[in-house]
C-alpha cells in the first residue's frame, strides 16, 4: 500500500507542474470537497486546446484522492451533447474502484449530496488493451473487449447545472462522477444488437423510463477514441478496467424519497440498486 501512494504521489506532482499554483491548490480542494461531500468550487482558467489544462486538473484531484482508478467514463459523446457545447470529441472522466459496485448494492445516501443515474453499456477490457497505446479503430477496440455488463453510473453535480458550466469545468471535476453499478450479465461484443437494445429504468417499481436503440455512440466507437485519448497524455487502459460508455437515457436526479433504482438492459439483464437514508 505504500508502494502504492508513493507512485500515487510522484503522478500527483508530474501532474500539477502542467497546472498554475493556483489551479494546484483548487485541485486539492476539490479533492477534500468530494470527500467531505461538499459543493465544489468550480475551477476558472481553464482555456486550452483540446482542454489539456481540464484534464490535468482532473489527473491531479484523482491522484489527491489517494484512490485507484478501476476505470474510466465517457460523457458528451452524443451528437447532440456535443453541439451544445460546440466540441467535435467526447469527454472523459475516470471512475475511481473503491466507488464501483455490484449489483443489489445498497449505497447510503449521505455519500452523496444528490445522486443522479444514467443507464450505460460497460466494457470490460481484456489483455490484448496492454499492447494498445495510440489511435485504433473499431475493430481493434472490440477485439480488446472481454464483454459488455449492464451498469449504471452514479452522478453527483453538488448543485451545479450541467447545462450551464463550462464543460472544461466539468472535466476538471471528472465530469462528476461519483461511482458505477455493475449488472451481473453480460454479452459479447459480437453478439451485441445495438439497435434492438431496449433499456427501462424503474425506480421504486414504477416505470420512469424507457428507451430502445438509444446508445449515443457505438460503444466500440468510445472505447477506441478512449484509447486515443489517453494516449496522447501518454497513458492506457489496463486489463480488468471498466469503460463507460455514454447514457442510453437522460440524466435522471433521484427524489430524496426514492430507495430502489432498477435498469433493465435486453439480453443482458438488469442492474440495480438500494438507497439506504
Amino acid at each position: 500500500m505504500g508502494g502504492t501512494k508513493e507512485k500515487i504521489g510522484r503522478e500527483f506532482a508530474a501532474m500539477s507542474r502542467e497546472l498554475s499554483v493556483e489551479l494546484q491548490g483548487l485541485a486539492a480542494a476539490a479533492a477534500t470537497a468530494r470527500a467531505e461531500v461538499r459543493a465544489y468550487e468550480m475551477p476558472e482558467g481553464l482555456e486550452g486546446a483540446p482542454f489539456e489544462t481540464a484534464y490535468a486538473f482532473q489527473e491531479a484531484l484523482v491522484a489527491a484522492t489517494n484512490a485507484r482508478v478501476g476505470g474510466h467514463k465517457l460523457a458528451v459523446n452524443g451528437a447532440p451533447q456535443m453541439a451544445h457545447f460546440g466540441v467535435s470529441d467526447p469527454a472523459a472522466g475516470r471512475i475511481l474502484a473503491d466507488e464501483m459496485y455490484e449489483s443489489d448494492a445498497v449505497l447510503h445516501s449521505s455519500r452523496f449530496q444528490e445522486i443522479g443515474i444514467e443507464p450505460e453499456l460497460a466494457a470490460v477490457m481484456g489483455p490484448g488493451v496492454a499492447d494498445l497505446d495510440g489511435p485504433v479503430d473499431r475493430a481493434t477496440a472490440m477485439a480488446a473487449i472481454v464483454c459488455f455488463r449492464p451498469a449504471i453510473e452514479l452522478i453527483d453535480q453538488r448543485g451545479v447545472p450541467m447545462p450551464k458550466v463550462e464543460l472544461a469545468q466539468a472535466i476538471a471535476v471528472n465530469v462528476f462522477n461519483a461511482g458505477i453499478v455493475l449488472g451481473r450479465g453480460s454479452i459479447a461484443p459480437d453478439a451485441l444488437d445495438l439497435d434492438a437494445l431496449e433499456v427501462t429504468l424503474d425506480l421504486d417499481g414504477a416505470r420512469v423510463g424507457t428507451a430502445t436503440g438509444a446508445a449515443p455512440q457505438h460503444p466500440c466507437d468510445a472505447v477506441a477514441w478512449l484509447i486515443g485519448h489517453l494516449a496522447r497524455r501518454g497513458q492506457r487502459l489496463d486489463p480488468g478496467m471498466v469503460v463507460m460508455c455514454g447514457t442510453h437515457l437522460p440524466l435522471r436526479v433521484l427524489d430524496p424519497e426514492a430507495r430502489q433504482v432498477e435498469v433493465t438492459m435486453g439480453g443482458l439483464g438488469r442492474v440495480g440498486f438500494t438507497v439506504a437514508a
